[in-house]
This record gives structure tokens, C-alpha cells and sequence, in this order.
């Protein structure tokens, strides 16, 4: 199995157990010889183990991803546009970085403090309880600063990546307007990863469902076998709109916390 293989492996994911999927070749040698894509957990424990995911020909799902690109680009380009600029103000506007600036300016501070109350202690300037008392105040409060930029430090990650992504979303849009034959490098630059299989509210199942999320967070469906189902519906934009409030409000949110 080649890395591309590994790679896109990792991006396609069981809708019915979880697991990744597998690529697999099919009658071997013969003219029926096809390349598909199975459940991990049903090839290798057994099909007892994900009884209702299927083998899905790699066609059909390149496919499918040309018809889910074609949603994004066409009907909906408008509302992915306006999302991409809020996500990018949203971004603009937040003072995580000043905040971890500053924390780390109070831990120096702490730092100083500490060292000239060792001094007094070393020099009797302090009695032995009271310097106790200070030095494990000054300590608690060092702590709750470093866990502190531990958390914003994770905060600010969480924004590069987000930014990162959304760079790279906007420029593979931008580069390819029109996608009429699967394109490996534009499906890997802006798919977070593709949940095939699906079962619905009213508990049907069907196995050549694909739900593509994309690395903006926005995810849309298509049916492998329903051509008729590729039409963009009402349920998808507002997915989106939630989505709009949903970033807005996270990233909002860590701003609040904001020293």
C-alpha cells in the first residue's frame, strides 16, 4: 500500500462503526478486476462486526466528490464565500496572542518576586512562617498563570490551524472553479475526511451515502447511486448558518477570556 493510499485511507471513514476505510481490489486478474474501498473492522474481524457497510468502487467515490464539490462551488458558492470572510474577521479580531503576551509578562513578574523574597529570607529581613506563607502564594498564583497559557496556547493553535485551513480552502476554490475529473491534490487540500454510510433518522440505512466535511468545518451529502439526490437543499444552508454562528461564537468566546 502506497503513502497516498495511507493517506486517503485515514480521510474515509466507516458512517456505520467508526473505523477507517481499506482499499481493496476486486476479482483480480479478470476483466470484472475493480479497485473499492471496505470497512477495517468488517474485513479484518469479520463482516458480523459492521454487517450494513458494503464495498464502495473507488469510481464512485471520486465521483461523489465531484458532485459534493460541484454543491459547494455552484448554488451555495455565495453563502461559502460570505462564511470564508467571517471566518477570517473572526480570526482578525481576536487578542489570544496579546493575552498569552501578557500572562507570560505576570509569570516573569512572579518569577522576580520570588527570587527577592529568597533573598530577604536569606538575609533575615523575613521570619521563617511568613516567608512560607508568601512564597506559597506567589507559587499558587504562578501555577494558575502557567495553566492559564497552557490553555491559550491551545486556543491560539486551534486559530492557526483554522486560519491555515481556511487559506488553503480559499485557494483551492479559487484555483479550481470548474472540476469535471477527480482531482487527488484538490480533494486532499481542502476534505477533512468523508463518512461513508449513513443511517437516518428513521433508521434507514444506506451504505453509499457520503457525507463530505471539509476542512472549513462545512459538509454536505451525496448519494453514490441517486443522481437525484445531488441537488443542495434548505437543511444544508442552514447547517451552514449554524456553522456561521457556531465559529463566530467559539472563537468569540476565547476572545472573552481574554485577560
Amino acid at each position: 500500500v502506497c503513502s497516498s493510499d495511507l493517506a486517503f485511507s485515514s480521510m474515509l471513514e466507516c458512517g456505520f462503526c467508526g473505523s477507517n476505510l481499506s482499499r481493496r481490489s476486486w476479482h483480480s486478474g479478470s476483466v470484472h478486476q475493480k479497485t473499492v474501498w471496505q470497512c477495517v473492522t468488517g474485513t479484518k474481524r469479520g463482516k458480523q462486526f459492521c454487517p450494513d457497510s458494503k464495498g464502495i468502487p473507488e469510481r464512485v467515490i471520486e465521483q461523489a466528490f465531484i458532485n459534493s464539490y460541484k454543491l459547494l462551488c455552484g448554488d451555495n458558492r455565495d453563502v461559502l464565500d460570505e462564511f470564508i470572510q467571517r471566518v477570517e474577521l473572526t480570526l482578525k479580531e481576536s487578542n489570544i496572542e496579546k493575552s498569552i503576551t501578557k500572562i507570560e509578562k505576570e509569570i516573569e513578574g512572579l518569577v522576580e518576586k520570588k527570587k527577592k523574597l529568597l533573598d530577604m529570607r536569606l538575609e533575615d529581613q523575613i521570619d521563617k512562617v511568613a516567608y512560607t506563607d508568601k512564597m506559597e502564594e506567589l507559587e499558587q498564583k504562578q501555577k494558575k498563570l502557567l495553566d492559564d497559557r497552557v490553555e491559550f496556547q491551545f486556543q491560539a493553535d486551534n486559530e492557526k490551524t483554522l486560519k491555515r485551513r481556511t487559506m488553503e480552502f480559499k485557494k483551492a476554490l479559487e484555483a479550481n472553479q470548474v472540476l469535471e475529473e477527480f482531482d487527488r491534490t484538490v480533494f486532499e487540500s481542502i476534505v477533512e475526511k468523508v463518512i461513508v454510510g449513513e443511517i437516518d433518522e428513521d433508521g434507514n440505512k444506506n451504505p453509499y451515502k457520503m457525507t463530505f466535511v471539509y476542512k472549513t468545518g462545512i459538509s454536505n451529502k451525496v448519494d453514490g447511486k441517486m443522481e437525484r439526490d445531488l441537488k443542495i437543499g434548505k437543511a444544508v444552508k442552514e447547517n451552514i448558518q449554524k456553522l456561521y454562528s457556531h465559529v463566530s461564537d467559539e472563537v468569540n468566546n476565547l476572545c472573552s477570556k481574554s485577560r
